[in-house]
This record gives C-alpha cells, structure tokens and sequence, in this order.
C-alpha cells in the first residue's frame, strides 16, 4: 500500500488537540517538553488549557501545531510499521513533513519553526494584514476578481478554495464586493498576510536562520509548497522554504501531482482539513490520524488493501 503522508499547517489548531495520545502513554510528551525547551514558551500549557486567543496567535501556534503534528507522527508509526512513498505538508505543515523525512531533527525543526513563527509575527503586527478564504470559484475566477483589489493569491487550496492576502483594509473591501455578488467568502483567524508580497523581507531574515540547520538530504521525497513538485536535495529544500514564505502555496498541484503514486493519504495532525480538501479534488481513499478512533479506521483499510494484494 503506498500512503502519502500529510501535515496540516496553521488554523488547524485547537485546544486539547494531542491530548487523547499523551493520556494514553505520556512518553509522547516528550516531543512538547523538547518543544518548550527549545523555544521557551509554555507549549505545553497553550496547547491543553488554552486560551485559544493565545493558540492562535502565530508565536504560539505553529510550534504548537507542529509538535503536536509531531506527537501523532510517532504514535501512528509505533501503532502502524510503514514508510510513505511521499510527503508534504501546507504551509507550516511543510516543516513538519521535512521533520519526519530527516531532513532536520526535532531540536532544530522547533528552532527554526519559533524563528519563522517570531518573524512572521513581527511583519504582521506591523503590516496588519490577513487572509481572506474565497470559496466555489475556481482559480482564474479569483484572478479576475482581484484584479481591482490590492491584494495576493496566498494558498491555492483547491478547485473552489482559493486563499487571498493583504492588507485587512483590502480584504474588508474585497468581503464586501463578494457578499454583493452572493459570493462566499471568510476571514481566516491568522494575523498575517502570509505567503504574499508582504512576507518577502521575513525570507530575508529566515534566510539567516537556516544556516544554522544542518541540513539533509530527505529520506522520503517531498512535495514542496513553493513548486507543486517533489525533491530530496537538501539545497532545493532550503530554497524552496524560503520562497514559500512569499509565494502562494499549491496544493492543488501537490495532491494532483501525489495522487500519481499514492494508494491513499494520511493527514497526521490536529483535526481533518487537510482529508476534506483532498476528498474535493481526487477519488483516492484519505484518512486523517489524531486519536485511536482513526487509528481502528486506519488499520482496517490498510488490513483489506493487503488482503486484496
């Protein structure tokens, strides 16, 4: 059975999330506790307790969701022996699959995911931007559209989700367009205009920080933000992450390019937003994982699939 793996990036997070595994076996705390030691914040606190003004905010966030992210990665691989033919994440999901694929360890993945999450939320208190969430046109749809609007393309997430970026002042006039025209459309709960134009200069100080990483070559291919397409070569992989920053994310190129070689996907992380926008582009089989629930659904899939072999 080829699964490829997936990790969701941020406004996936909820308070409780993980909480099922470390109940269970408190070994997978661990993860968190190596988090809070490496970037100093109260993670696993946040994470548990809440308040989720505080777990939204993109400091406490993304190191929140990616160690959490993390937590179900080694509890589905301690329950299921297997290697994904492919990995990729969204967005902040992206260090999470480079994580799992060796590419950096646990240490540095929580390093460098504090440093972008603290850069992004210094841009974006200074920029006061969004993102604005277009639903049931397609891609060429929305490009006509904003054509009168300052504003991005920041996550193509499906055929009829597209993400936009920019200026909150913007995106209001741009809401109120789209409600005159019976268009749905939701503000996401992030603080930044991400992946836009306005993240260019956060690329210029990551830039600064990956040198830090020791780098590697992936174990597994993984399919990048930045391009759609897959790689292993560490210096593509660094290149391509600092591009991400300021360029939309292709998800719709990602699943269609994944769905080439995998029997089915997995989204390991907090909650299934990642398994419903896949559903709505292709016909192959997706599970998301966060508690032993998915695990049982899981299991028996992957039982019948080797039977069927």
């Amino acid at each position: 059975m080829r699964i490829g793996a997936v990790f969701p990036g941020q406004a996936s997070q909820y308070v409780g999330m993980g909480k099922e595994i470390v109940d269970e076996n408190r070994k997978y705390l661990e993860i968190l506790k190596i988090g809070e030691r490496i970037t100093g914040l109260p993670l696993i606190e946040k994470i548990f307790s809440g308040p989720m003004e505080d777990l939204t905010r993109t400091l406490y966030c993304q190191p929140s969701v990616f160690g959490v992210s993390l937590v179900c990665w080694y509890y589905f691989i301690d329950k299921i022996d297997f290697k994904p033919v492919a990995v990729a994440g969204h967005s902040l999901g992206e260090y999470t699959a480079l994580c799992v694929a060796g590419v950096f360890s646990i240490e540095e993945g929580f390093y460098i995911v504090k440093r972008r999450a603290e850069i992004m939320d210094d841009i974006s208190q200074k920029v006061n931007g969004s993102l604005l969430a277009v639903l049931g046109l397609s891609l060429k749809e929305v490009e006509e559209i904003i054509k009168n609007f300052e504003v991005e393309i920041s996550n193509i997430n499906s055929y009829n989700q597209i993400i936009v970026g920019g200026k909150k002042e913007q995106l209001e006039k741009l809401d109120k367009y789209l409600q005159e025209k019976k268009i749905k459309s939701i503000f996401l709960k992030v603080s930044g205009p991400f992946h836009t134009k306005f993240m260019k200069d956060a690329a210029d100080r990551m830039e600064r920080e990956l040198e830090k990483i020791n780098f590697k070559n992936a174990d597994v291919p993984i399919y990048m933000n930045f391009s759609g397409k897959k790689t292993i070569d560490k210096e593509e992989i660094k290149n391509w992450l600092l591009k991400q920053l300021y360029n939309p994310v292709r998800w719709v190129e990602i699943i269609e390019n994944m769905s080439k070689e995998v029997d089915c996907f997995v989204e390991i992380g907090p909650k299934n937003i990642l398994k419903k926008l896949i559903e709505s582009m292709t016909n192959i089989p997706t599970f998301n994982f966060e508690n032993q629930k998915n695990l049982n659904e899981l299991s028996q899939f992957l039982t019948k699939g080797e039977k069927n072999v």
